[in-house]
């Protein structure tokens, strides 16, 4: 009797706990069917538009060559052996020397031929003409005369031992030099080859008063003029 009685009671146990887990199930089932029905209609996402397809190239406008846009071309980067070398730092420029004078006076010169002015430096030699030797003779036979002591002679009374003016650069000149010399304002050798007592060298500015000279016959190209 007593082991019919503890089966009993294991049956009796085991019962009610098959019942009360049915009833747990039950329960779990209530609460859990409103959120299967709830996500049973997902609430569907909001639709996007699709992207819009690019037209064909053929519908396309052509564009020109004048309104093409311009290619952008890299700068080129000079290379280390194309840039700029440094350069050395010029000296100190010297403060520049005043000109030498323009004409230097030839005091009181001797005359030792037309177109020779003698010097204690030296010789002054007038450029442009071709003076007279002191020892020449014009005409021929009876008619010959001294005409190169003549042209001396009357270069000397043109100058009556004055001082002149020469166009000689060096201011430390020595020996000989030519020169363009004047007497006041007038030009020396211009004076000569007027007159007829110096010839014009070919080129030169003096060359048609030379002509001149020859063709009025004067000085050298004409008779002895100490006998008219």
């Amino acid at each position: 009797m007593r082991f019919l009685f503890l089966a009993l009671l294991i049956i009796a146990g085991i019962v009610g706990a098959v019942v009360l887990m049915q009833k747990g199930q039950a329960r779990i089932a209530t609460e859990t069917a409103p959120e299967m029905k709830a996500d049973a209609n997902p609430v569907e996402p909001a639709k996007l538009p699709a992207p819009a397809t690019p037209p064909p190239m053929e519908s396309l406008p052509k564009t020109s060559a004048a309104t093409a846009p311009a290619q952008i071309v890299p700068a080129q980067t000079s290379t280390a052996s194309e840039m700029p070398r440094p350069t050395a730092p010029s000296p100190p420029k010297k403060p520049a020397e005043p000109p030498a004078p323009a004409f230097q006076v030839i005091a009181k010169p001797a005359v030792t031929g037309a177109g020779i002015l003698e010097t204690t430096r030296g010789r002054v030699i007038l450029k442009d003409v071709v003076g007279i030797d002191p020892a020449a003779l014009c005409g021929a036979d009876a008619s010959a005369w001294p005409c190169g002591q003549l042209a001396l002679t009357q270069f000397r009374r043109f100058l009556r031992g004055r001082s002149v003016n020469c166009d000689i650069a060096d201011p430390n000149w020595q020996g000989n030099v030519a020169a363009r010399c004047t007497l006041g304002k007038e030009d020396i050798a211009a004076w000569l080859v007027e007159n007829g007592w110096a010839r014009a060298v070919t080129g030169s500015q003096y060359e048609a008063a030379g002509r001149a000279a020859e063709a009025g016959k004067r000085g050298i190209f004409g008779a002895d003029p100490r006998h008219p």
